[in-house]
Order: structure tokens, then sequence, then C-alpha cells
């Protein structure tokens, strides 16, 4: 194994979702070189679809603010799967976005010919962005839940929500927490050459 993919598995297997931030602000050419790397991205028919918004100080914490509803809305889940701890830790975090001073958000264009394949064209761009992140030493979190308050997130970035669909919201800092890595789900990759191998594996 070379450096080029011994440096390439290790921040594969080592990034960490993040949700306590330092303060610190994320120069500009470390963002600038991150958002080029998502770009880089594969895309199908190389349409290239994403639309991102870097969104720092007054709009950063607008953002922050339209957050606020959802962990009300998940709080009792939250308290179901993580506890008491887990559930306010997540509190801080909607509350003012765990203190990251970036969140990128990201869009595509709407093509009914091509929405599904644009999606996961925007979420490739996406994975790209927070792997290149971390080879910067800056954490992140991908806030799925940011779904629920997408027409006001696309309000807030001037976006028509008619010709462009919200596909992820990603946080962007100094980590201020170093995170356990979970346990990996057994038995998630099957090697097939024959039919037998699939039947054995169900």
């Amino acid at each position: 194994m070379n450096n080029l993919s011994k440096a390439i598995h290790e921040i594969c297997r080592e990034r960490r979702s993040i949700r306590n931030f330092r303060t610190d602000p994320i120069p500009g050419e470390t963002i600038d070189r991150i958002m080029e790397s998502a770009c880089w991205a594969p895309s199908a028919m190389n349409r290239q679809p994403w639309k991102f918004f870097i969104l720092i100080d007054e709009m950063r914490d607008r953002l922050a603010h339209i957050h606020e509803p959802v962990f009300k809305q998940n709080e009792e889940k939250f308290r179901e799967r993580y506890g008491d701890e887990g559930a306010e830790k997540r509190r801080r975090l909607y509350i003012n976005l765990g203190s990251a001073p970036v969140a990128v958000v990201c869009f595509t264009e709407k093509r009914e010919d091509a929405l599904s394949q644009d999606r996961i064209s925007a979420a490739l761009a996406c994975e790209n962005l927070v792997l290149a992140a971390y080879g910067e030493g800056i954490g992140s979190l991908i806030m799925t839940s940011s779904q629920i308050i997408k027409d006001e997130i696309g309000f807030l970035c001037g976006v028509d929500m008619e010709k462009f669909d919200f596909v992820m919201e990603i946080l962007l800092g100094y980590a201020d927490e170093e995170p356990e890595a979970p346990e990996r789900r057994k038995l998630r990759v099957v090697k097939a050459a024959t039919p037998s191998d699939i039947r054995d594996a169900r």
C-alpha cells in the first residue's frame, strides 16, 4: 500500500461526525480548497447539478435561528435513543449549530427526468466535501434532520424551491470533542462469484 492509498483509507476510517465545534473561523482559502474538491465529485452524465451555499457570520446565525423548532419536533425520539445526556447535546446542537462557524447548504436543480440521479450526484459531492474537510483538519456534521425546514432554508438562501431541491446541510468547524468510533455493522458487504454466494449471505 502506497502513502496515497494509506492516507485515503485513514481519512475514510477516522472521520467522525462532530456535534461540538470551536468557534475559531476557518480560513477562506481552506474553505475554497474543500469546496473545489467537493465539486470534483462524479455526477450522472456529468451534469454537476449541485449548488452550494456557504453561510458564515450573520447568515450562519440566521440559519441557526430557524433550526430551533427541529429539536422540539425530535426531542422525544432523541431521549428514547440517546438518553437525557444525548438529548441535551442535540438540543445545544440545534440551538446554535454546535457553535460551528460555517454551514454549507446543498441544493440540486429540479429535473423531473433526473431528480433521483441528481440527488445521488449531489450526495457524492457532499461526501467529497466532508472527507476533504477532514483532510484539512476540519470537523463536519451532516444534518439530515434539516429536511424538516427545507423551505425555510431555501427562503434564507434565496432559492426558488420550485426550481431547486434541498439535499442536505453540512456543518464545518474545528472539533471541540473526540467522538469514539461507533461499531461497524457486520455482514454489510457480500462478495459474490456464483448464485450460491448470494444465497449463503442471506
